[in-house]
């Protein structure tokens, strides 16, 4: 009897072990797909876009969402758009709320140009655990959300055979920036697209051809520089990082509890508007 319950139980050890495995393979095989699109896919997507509000860089009412997180090297303050992902920006803020993201990982991080990082894991390899929560949600995608520097994206898993698409789950992209050689800048310029648009991911950062590809449900106004560090840390063959970084906590609160130090350099297109204002002028 003692030898049939070890047996038992070494089947199912082994079992874990190897579902852990493959869960991580599909993590970084995904991962992997991500990053070729990052550099390789066209920007078709830019030049459908047209009337563009850009509400990442227009500063929030005092009544917007807000989390803030403490991690490794700072903190990252983002305003939510409760409007924009109303799905995922609840499902989000219960997570939060629930403590989810409390002691979680950045588990892989883009090392050729050091365009994004992946944070919210509850395993330091992005693989599932017995806590992960593994809630998938259909995406909520709008022109006027951009993958800038600074977006927060949701990160789940392709789905759909005939209609792929990228699903919603409890892990995040962090958006940080491709390399705008003049190469790439010419390209972009070379568009028919908003102006506005290509102008601000030149001069701002980001990654163009995320485009419509995930939910964008935020965008951080504080903290840009610690997202640049986490995409910039020391990584691995896996694009793992070699030391922990850690997403330590996380807490909703409102813009009117946590303003920008500087509103008009994170929210430009609200004093770019006022600067174009003819009224305004004829005031003066």
């Amino acid at each position: 009897m003692a030898m049939d319950q070890l047996q038992r139980h070494r089947v199912q050890r082994n079992a874990k072990t190897v579902f852990r495995v493959s869960m991580t393979m599909v993590v970084l095989i995904v991962i992997m797909m991500l990053s070729y699109s990052c550099i390789n896919t066209d920007n078709q997507l830019l030049k459908e876009a047209k009337e563009i509000d850009f509400i990442q860089y227009t500063v929030p009412e005092d009544s917007a969402k807000v989390v803030v997180f403490e991690t490794t090297f700072g903190t990252i303050k983002a305003v939510l758009f409760e409007d924009k992902a109303p799905n995922f920006c609840k499902y989000f803020e219960k997570l939060v709320n629930d403590g989810y993201y409390n002691d979680t990982y950045f588990f892989n991080i883009e090392d050729e140009q050091n365009a994004y990082a992946f944070g919210g894991a509850k395993a330091a390899d992005g693989a599932d655990t017995d806590d992960t929560d593994k809630e998938m949600l259909e995406p909520e995608k709008t022109y006027d959300l951009w993958p800038f520097r600074g977006a927060l994206c949701t990160y789940g898993r392709e789905k759909g055979v005939f209609n792929k698409r990228n699903t919603t789950g409890s892990r995040l992209l962090f958006v940080n920036s491709i390399d705008f050689t003049d190469d790439v800048v010419s390209e972009l310029k070379d568009l028919d697209a908003d102006e506005d648009l290509v102008d601000y991911f030149i001069d701002r950062g980001g990654v163009p051809n995320f485009a419509q590809q995930f939910t964008i449900f935020a965008q951080v106004y504080e903290g840009i520089d610690v997202i640049e560090k986490i995409a910039s840390a020391e990584v691995d063959e896996n694009n793992k990082p070699t030391s922990e970084i850690k997403i330590i906590s996380a807490k909703m609160s409102t813009y009117g509890e946590n303003k920008a130090e500087n509103e008009q350099e994170a929210f430009p297109e609200s004093f770019k508007q006022e600067d174009t204002d003819p009224q305004s002028s004829q005031a003066e």
